[in-house]
């Protein structure tokens, strides 16, 4: 079991009522998971809607992170492009702007590259990397699987800082704990498994619920490392499995957007195309597990 775990927030961008970037909101937003006692930031994720975002918008979410979080907090950078040389490009800023890592996934368009084929691409992007990179595994957005293999295989570069899993799959999980080395780090990105990944010996999360939920999260995290797994369960299933079970249905964003909203913590829930907005049947069962 996981000893210790770290718990960061993939934050969602917020937008006005008329989709504009609210930079005020945001701000006020990492304020709040700051406060909180979330243990870093990844800005431009995808719960962050950072395929929406314009050019000078995403400079603008990394610049206000960056800058809004105290001095020594971790802020990790979701870096994704479909050509290596905008990744490269948005390390070279994220490190200017001081953020401390950055996250990558696979080539999203184009249908399923081959194992040496990401591989390829991976090695291509690590190759002028200037920040400890963590590889992202999110088959259900990206169109593909990141194989353990290739996970394995990038592990052994000095650069690559770990894993962020979102697959919902404890097996894949487990083989990629088994075939990588000691100090290799592996969030789950899936909030419905965080207790389970945190007893097979995961390092913590990048939770979309920690928007709103950290104290629950830490809470099932000291008791899994203090050995209490019913206490851990507990809190898995009454009330993280729930939300998040409600964030895969309706999605992560909407879902966390309408429940940031509905307590005041941004002013609009406001997402983009081909996101929708949560119907008001929905926000009203959302946002009642919470009471």
């Amino acid at each position: 079991m996981a000893e210790s775990f770290d718990v960061l927030t993939p934050l969602v961008t917020p937008f006005d009522a008329d989709g504009n970037l609210d930079v005020a909101g945001l701000e006020s937003l990492i304020r709040h998971v700051v406060a909180a006692g979330v243990d870093g930031i990844v800005p431009c994720g995808t719960t962050g809607e950072f395929e929406t975002l314009s050019p000078g918008e995403y400079r603008t979410v990394v610049r206000a992170a960056t800058e809004t979080a105290p001095d020594d907090y971790r802020v990790m950078v979701g870096t994704a492009a479909t050509d290596v040389a905008t990744v490269h490009e948005r390390m070279a800023f994220a490190d200017d702007q001081g953020a401390d890592s950055t996250l990558v996934v696979p080539p999203y368009y184009g249908g399923q590259a081959s194992g040496a084929g990401n591989e390829a691409f991976f090695d291509t992007v690590l190759a002028d990397a200037p920040l400890p990179v963590y590889l992202y595994n999110i088959p259900g957005a990206v169109g593909q699987e990141l194989s353990v293999e290739t996970v394995a295989a990038l592990a052994q570069s000095d650069i690559v800082a770990g894993l962020k899993d979102s697959s919902g799959d404890l097996p894949y999980v487990t083989a990629v704990m088994n075939q990588t080395p000691e100090d290799f780090t592996v969030y789950q990105g899936h909030d419905g498994l965080f207790v389970p990944s945190l007893v097979l010996g995961g390092d913590g999360g990048v939770s979309a619920l920690s928007h709103l939920l950290f104290g629950e999260l830490a809470r099932a995290g000291t008791a899994v490392a203090n050995g209490d797994v019913p206490e851990a369960r507990a809190v898995q299933r009454d009330v993280l499995s729930p939300l998040s079970d409600a964030c895969a249905e309706f999605g992560f964003a909407p879902t966390v957007k309408a429940l940031l909203a509905d307590r005041g913590i941004i002013d609009h829930a406001t997402v983009r195309p081909p996101r929708a907005s949560l119907p008001s049947d929905a926000v009203e069962s959302v946002t009642g597990m919470l009471e």
